[in-house]
């Protein structure tokens, strides 16, 4: 006798653990390419190693005026809704999971990473506008800030990719048995 397939709830397709995925790397390239449209090479918000106030003074400076404000005005809005995106994107894979009878625990590893990472993100994107704000008086706290939210941000959205990935791997692996 062929064992049924468990009956999940309809509530989060099975479709959304690929799609979600995809729309969160499609969305970071886009975002990428409307900053390189824009003519603004985002420095800061890839750093790993962290930045300090004489990084930002000198980035800022080479800017100029008018890239510091498509920088504040055009590039930034755009990558918080981003962020949005896939901390809502995260959020829906931890319940997804939830749903389909993971533990709270596992489905937390798997979306937790995009969740955080995309709060990192937004808390990121506000301070680097504060930072474009006071220019050319730049705090040492406001950048410490902004630099650790960029270094937990790179940390988080990297897990959430190896998050997703496991994800898919756990929804799909009963229609494969």
């Amino acid at each position: 006798m062929i064992d049924p397939v468990p009956l999940y709830s309809t509530a989060i397709p099975l479709a959304f653990f690929v799609w979600g995925p995809l729309l969160v790397v499609v969305l970071f390239w886009l975002v990428g390419f409307w900053s390189n449209r824009q003519g603004v090479p985002r420095m800061l918000e890839s750093d790993w190693n962290g930045y300090n106030v004489a990084d930002v003074e000198k980035l800022f400076g080479l800017y100029g005026e008018t890239t510091r404000a498509r920088y504040r005005n055009r590039v930034l809005p755009a990558d918080v809704a981003f962020a949005f995106v896939y901390a809502i994107v995260g959020a829906i894979l931890i319940a997804g999971l939830a749903m389909r009878g993971q533990p709270w625990w596992v489905a937390a590893l798997c979306g937790g990473g995009w969740l955080l990472g995309g709060l990192c993100d937004v808390a990121e994107n506000l301070a680097v506008a504060r930072l474009l704000d006071r220019y050319p008086r730049v705090e040492a706290g406001d950048v410490a800030f902004a630099s650790r939210m960029t270094r937990l941000k790179l940390v988080f959205f990297s897990l959430g990719i190896v998050g997703a990935l496991v994800a898919a791997y756990l929804v799909f692996k009963p229609l494969a048995a």
